[in-house]
């Protein structure tokens, strides 16, 4: 049996919450409309007000923009539709189904940059399999790039193939 591997949420959630709202929102107008219009409520309708504000016989140029402006909110809500999720993890290698997120990556090669030899403090981040490690050495610790590197290869070995860069620099006196 395959897994499905860990996404994020899908794209096209907040459009949907959106239009969720919307027509929650139509719903109401229309309700309201409709209790207006059979003598159920003592109230005029909001939408036969609306309209009749609409009821221009000058094109107005907001009309033109809403217009332009739910264009391209359809749009856009049409490409979020079709958009895949982002995956969440990284996948382990190896023969199991294991995955880490960025954070627990981060946080490894953060530790292991700080063990390393002359690191006073260190920092990682994580971006598209980019994992960058700043690092802040103790004077005269130049040398300590390439334990860096390899303090922080050999902690993630095993986890995910990654490309790895360090940038160190050196704490003043």
């Amino acid at each position: 049996m395959k897994v499905r591997d860990p996404r994020r949420m899908p794209a096209a959630t907040w459009p949907a919450v959106l239009a969720a709202l919307l027509l929650a929102g139509l719903a109401l107008v229309l309700g309201q409309h409709a209790a207006a219009e059979l003598d159920w409520i003592d109230a005029d309708s909001w939408l036969r007000n609306a309209l009749a504000t609409l009821d221009d016989t000058q094109p107005s140029v907001w009309v033109l923009i809403a217009g332009i402006a739910a264009a391209l909110l359809g749009l856009w809500f049409l490409i979020a539709a079709f958009l895949p999720a982002r995956r969440s993890h990284l996948a382990a290698e190896g023969p199991g189904d294991l995955w880490v997120s960025p954070r627990a990556v981060e946080a490894l090669a953060s530790d292991a940059a700080g063990r390393a030899p002359g690191v006073l403090h260190a920092h990682s981040e994580l971006r598209s399999r980019r994992l960058k490690v700043k690092a802040l050495l103790a004077p005269g610790h130049e040398a300590a790039v390439a334990d860096i590197m390899e303090a922080v290869g050999d902690r993630l070995s095993g986890l995910a193939e990654l490309e790895i860069a360090v940038q160190a620099k050196e704490a003043h006196r």
